[in-house]
């Protein structure tokens, strides 16, 4: 069995040389028009997979969401093809221990573990599965993502949301979000204002008075920065497969952190998972405002089926 460390440095690994690649980074996809289009989900429970297993999932770039365990796929009537290799996911349990010390008092100790198993896309089953395989694209030219679902998870939050000048930032001091005008996107790219709202919500998410997770010392460059920026980049990308909103192919303000990024990533070995979970808890809090209170249980890390 892998040890825990070897495990966080195989996934480090898979995710450095993804971003190294130089193509698309992985969490940013293109808008699909397939109705299986969507975060990487299980097949069986239908619920996405969550955290680290999200990231491992897109890295594969499959249209169709959909994936399951070798049983998970059998108990939904197809069957894995031979020869076909899952891809290694990651179950994590927090674990506790009781023990009592010299003293006679007893001490709890709380830890995470992890372990993996395999899982394997619909493209690799054989079987009677067309509602989980991609639809057909239509012929014609797409049409434009309705909006409406987007402003409403936003506007829930009553944040304060400020236009006007050129630059886009969340101020953490005053607590608000500054974004250029609507009007200053050119047409048909609505698309690249709503991804740059979704970036500056997930850092808003960080405040103080809600998840307290940003560094008011962070500056260009250092590590926190470089941690915090691929939180807001990997939470953007999570929102954008929950309420469906597309993103764009500019991938200028990527670039521009690519580099401390895999900075982070390739001296610590543990900072992709602080930051798949500090994405997937952000973007729980942002949609907590407008979701019905009965649909808010927030799921486990892994989806085992």
């Amino acid at each position: 069995m892998q040890t825990q460390s070897a495990i966080r440095e195989e996934v480090t690994n898979r995710v450095v040389a993804a971003l190294q690649s130089g193509s698309v980074p992985f969490w940013r996809k293109t808008w699909a028009t397939s109705e299986n289009s969507g975060a990487p989900s299980s097949a069986v429970s239908g619920n996405p997979y969550r955290g680290i297993n999200r990231i491992l999932l897109s890295l594969l770039g499959h249209e169709s969401k959909w994936f399951s365990t070798y049983a998970g796929w059998k108990s939904l009537g197809g069957q894995v093809r031979r020869g076909e290799r899952g891809v290694t996911a990651i179950l994590y349990k927090p674990v506790t221990k009781k023990k009592i010390n010299d003293q006679g008092e007893e001490e709890v100790t709380s830890f995470g573990f992890m372990k993996t198993f395999s899982l394997f896309h619909v493209s690799q089953i054989d079987g009677d599965l067309s509602r989980f395989r991609d639809s057909d694209k239509p012929n014609s030219e797409p049409t434009f993502v309705d909006f409406a679902p987007a402003e409403a998870v936003f506007n829930a939050t009553g944040a304060d949301v400020r236009f006007g000048g050129d630059r886009a930032y969340f101020s953490p001091c005053q607590d608000y979000i500054q974004m250029p005008p609507k009007t200053s996107f050119s047409e048909g790219n609505s698309q690249d204002f709503y991804s740059l709202l979704a970036h500056e919500f997930i850092h808003w998410s960080g405040h103080e008075s809600r998840l307290n997770r940003l560094n008011k010392f962070a500056r260009f460059g250092n590590q926190a920065y470089a941690m915090e920026e691929l939180t807001a980049e990997l939470g953007a990308a999570f929102l954008a497969n929950e309420i469906g909103l597309p993103h764009s192919d500019d991938l200028s303000n990527v670039t521009a952190y690519l580099s401390s990024w895999l900075n982070v990533l390739q001296r610590d070995h543990t900072a992709i998972f602080s930051v798949a979970a500090a994405s997937s808890v952000a973007v729980d809090h942002i949609l907590e405002y407008s979701r019905p209170k009965e649909n808010s249980d927030v799921e486990a890390e892994a989806v085992m089926a």
